[in-house]
């Protein structure tokens, strides 16, 4: 059995993601494995799963946005009604006019990017595009303690990273709205990430910390190289020299064809993913990766016996 093998007799939702990012088919979307597993705990009364942002990683926020990497059908009631709920109780109009009210930038992020997926018609979305946008740092990226005191001097890649797919995704979505300034500000964040290879410290080679270049699936909230790195394939970002480390470094701790799941990180779960020490999430990130920059390498991998 090839790895290919594997990941298409694995979850029906990795099945899937398979057959769409390595094998290039069109499939239609589906709600079994682990998505049914997410849907049956919906809690339709109150539209959502367990609170909104909290506790994390079963509240309402962190669970649609799992159901956005496991691609449920942005369509699906249940995914349009609980992003009604989040863009509800995540975002207020005082984030933009109030001076002493903050909405935390790596959130807005995230709801940017959920809410563009599912094409939402909200007039939030313009509001949490200016929120963005007006709140840049000076580097280029964002950092969500832009408003403290001493004012922070560069951007956070957490932060900069959650924001940068969910700027990606609106301008897939096809919205308009200042989008000439969107893609501008994307492109700045992107040479910053690049400034320091992805992962690195200021000034250092060295990585900004260590579970950065150790990826876990889910990444939630947190920056990680092969969380980047796949945001740039779907980006169809060019191959750069500065990705070159990264990528490496992603080789490095792979067995053939598998890519270690990574540790969790701690939190309350709905039910737990992936045992053992191989993930198949991340298999499959890193083999989308190296099709895309090593493509040499990926035809080579995905022949082995696993």
């Amino acid at each position: 059995m090839n790895v290919i093998d594997l990941l298409l007799s694995s979850n029906p939702v990795i099945e899937r993601l398979t057959k769409v990012h390595l094998l290039n088919q069109k499939v239609a979307y589906i709600e079994d494995g682990y998505i049914k597993n997410y849907l049956d705990l919906y809690d339709p009364i109150h539209k959502t799963w367990v609170g909104i942002y909290s506790p994390k990683w079963v509240s309402t926020h962190y669970t649609l946005l799992e159901l956005t990497y496991m691609e449920l059908n942005p369509k699906h009631p249940v995914y349009q009604e609980a992003l009604s709920s989040l863009l509800e109780h995540e975002w207020h109009s005082e984030n933009i006019h109030n001076p002493h009210h903050y909405a935390d930038m790596c959130i807005m992020g995230m709801l940017l990017n959920m809410a563009s997926y599912g094409s939402s018609k909200d007039p939030k979305i313009h509001e949490i595009i200016d929120y963005i946008l007006d709140h840049t740092m000076p580097d280029g990226g964002w950092n969500c303690n832009w408003y403290k005191r001493p004012i922070p001097k560069i951007s956070s890649v957490h932060t900069t990273t959650s924001v940068l797919e969910g700027l990606f995704r609106y301008q897939k979505a096809g919205y308009t709205y200042r989008i000439d300034e969107v893609k501008i500000q994307m492109l700045s964040a992107i040479q910053m990430l690049l400034k320091r290879n992805l992962y690195q410290a200021h000034g250092s080679k060295e990585p900004i910390h260590e579970q950065m270049i150790k990826p876990s699936y889910p990444p939630r909230w947190k920056f990680d190289i092969l969380r980047i790195l796949e945001l740039f394939v779907e980006m169809k970002y060019p191959d750069d020299l500065k990705l070159t480390d990264a990528i490496n470094l992603l080789i490095s701790q792979m067995n053939g064809p598998l890519m270690p799941k990574g540790s969790a990180i701690p939190g309350k779960l709905h039910f737990k993913l992936e045992e053992g020490r191989y993930g198949m999430f991340n298999t499959l990130r890193v083999l989308k990766v190296l099709k895309h920059y090593r493509y040499p390498l990926y035809e080579k991998l995905i022949k082995e016996e696993v």
